[in-house]
């Protein structure tokens, strides 16, 4: 993912591309402005323990968007792409981002779309107390 994204950016250098677990970002406290989570809360066994870690790198009043996938049924996402959750419902979602230390948050499922073939997908939005 970090060869693909090295790709995509070059020639922009305001963006610095670093390894590291989501539970243990290597960022200082209070530096980011905004953070993505795009399509991986549902690989992670913790989403408490990553999203806490999202609100310590981001400034007081940043903002958090996570894009992932509304619950399903398919059982094997588990083996075939290592899922450990199949979707969040929004008040999980809710709790999980008001305990990790967010506020306004927001939940809204994004329109069915014809040729995607995967599970729906979900936009939330957090902002760091």
């Amino acid at each position: 993912m970090l060869q693909a994204a090295k790709k995509r950016l070059q020639g922009t250098d305001n963006v610095e591309l670093r390894r590291g677990d989501l539970e243990s970002l290597p960022i200082d406290d209070a530096r980011l402005d905004a953070a993505t989570l795009m399509l991986v809360l549902h690989h992670v066994p913790e989403p408490e323990r990553a999203l806490a870690e999202v609100a310590r790198v981001l400034k007081p009043g940043g903002r958090a968007m996570i894009v992932d996938m509304l619950p399903h049924e398919r059982e094997n996402y588990r083996q075939q792409m290592g899922h450990v959750w199949l979707g969040f419902r929004d008040e999980h979602t809710r709790r999980l981002l008001m305990e990790s230390g967010f506020e306004d948050v927001r939940i809204v499922s994004l329109p069915p779309d014809g040729r995607a073939k995967g599970p729906g997908l979900f936009v939330a939005t957090g902002r760091r107390t």
